[in-house]
């Protein structure tokens, strides 16, 4: 079986056009993993990228890599048209079985379905949810992507969903779905367990994620330094990890915020990290907050129950899936900071970790869900 897997190369999204390897997002990053695990099915990477890119033909022993050059004028201003023109012209060449475009967010979704190909779809986040929650104009990224989503959705085959929230949010459009979560990178299993034991100074957190109005971290930071001036607080640190663009006005309220929150000696804030790097700020954490106020799937929140970390995140979208599975999570209201305040106080006074073996964690590794993803492609082809 041969697959036309659709995904954006992270070397584009952050003009990186350097980088000799192409990288992806964390979810299809692990599903490639997982294939490459089992070693099947025969996956074709497709990306479109503005500049010209310099990479291997081959990923793993049964991944090929294809990267695409579109010019601007070829993106969203027209319907990415330019990009589905490059795809279609590669897909003719490889004559895929079928066609798995990941995601609503870019391209990837409309040229799987404008690829002539049986196609497929994953959605990573709900771009209509999104695009209301920030109130996006309909000429805006998020207001065009959102049109886009919608109309995708109603074409598209199948739809692949991470969460029974995203499965409530396509259902309408289409009722074709598959109920599949996201993978964990397989690191977060491999990498070596060692976690600091929790000190007597207070507990220390962790945020992680875009600095974006629908994650809340402004106002998480907000809600801590009044909170943590008074002596009662159990909170030593709390480290926000997630790009901040100061261009945008919360980005850049919150970057002076967190400033002066620094010099007083209890917060911090670092850009994105290697997989390594935020694996270590787990381990190092006693408590990993996710407060957004909307959310298809959460996948931090699933890297951080791997490393077996305590969470406190909300009743929003796909989130509560995981309080059905793991013992260690707290819901609370995205709206509400006194909740999260005895969410915090109640973590004082309970047990540190939970054993990677004490709860069902394969269910996220590469390995189930990639063969989850080839059960779906077989039964796909053989019922067409």
């Amino acid at each position: 079986m041969k697959i036309a897997f659709l995904t954006t190369d992270a070397r584009d999204h952050f003009h990186q056009y350097h980088k000799r390897v192409p990288f992806f997002g964390a979810a299809p990053t692990a599903l490639l993993e997982g294939f490459a695990l089992i070693g099947k099915p025969e996956v074709h990477v497709i990306s479109c990228a503005q500049q010209k890119l310099i990479s291997p033909a081959k990923l793993e022993e049964n991944i090929w890599y294809h990267g695409l050059t579109v010019p601007k004028l070829g993106w969203l201003r027209i319907g990415y048209a330019g990009c589905i023109r490059a795809v279609r012209k590669q897909l003719a060449s490889l004559k895929p079985d079928l066609v798995h475009g990941q995601g609503t967010e870019r391209d990837c979704a409309i040229e799987a379905v404008a690829s002539g190909y049986p196609n497929l779809l994953t959605l990573h986040g709900n771009i209509r949810s999104v695009a209301k929650k920030m109130g996006a104009s309909p000429f805006s990224y998020y207001g065009l992507q959102s049109f886009l989503e919608s109309w995708t959705l109603k074409k598209t085959d199948r739809v692949l969903c991470n969460s029974h929230y995203t499965e409530s949010m396509v259902l309408p459009l289409n009722p074709r779905t598959h109920l599949v979560p996201n993978a964990v990178r397989k690191l977060f299993f491999d990498f070596p367990r060692k976690i600091s034991t929790r000190g007597k100074t207070g507990l220390r957190l962790l945020m992680v994620g875009v600095i974006s109005p629908y994650k809340q971290p402004l106002e998480f930071l907000r809600f801590l330094r009044e909170w943590w001036q008074h002596p009662d607080c159990p909170v030593n640190s709390c480290l926000w990890i997630g790009r901040a663009d100061p261009s945008h006005a919360y980005a850049k309220q919150f970057l002076q915020e967190i400033s002066d929150a620094k010099s007083q000696g209890w917060a911090d804030h670092l850009a994105e990290l290697s997989a390594e790097a935020l694996i270590q700020k787990m381990d190092e954490s006693d408590l990993l907050v996710h407060l957004p106020t909307e959310e298809a799937f959460g996948l931090v929140v699933a890297e951080a129950m791997v490393r077996g970390l305590p969470i406190i995140t909300t009743r929003t979208g796909g989130l509560p899936d995981f309080a059905k599975v793991y013992p260690k999570i707290r819901l609370v209201s995205d709206r509400l900071p006194l909740e999260w305040r005895s969410a915090i106080e109640a973590e004082t006074h309970s047990a540190n970790r939970i054993l990677l073996d004490s709860w069902d964690s394969q269910r996220y590794h590469p390995k189930t869900i990639a063969r989850k993803h080839l059960e779906i492609y077989q039964d796909f082809v053989r019922v067409r």
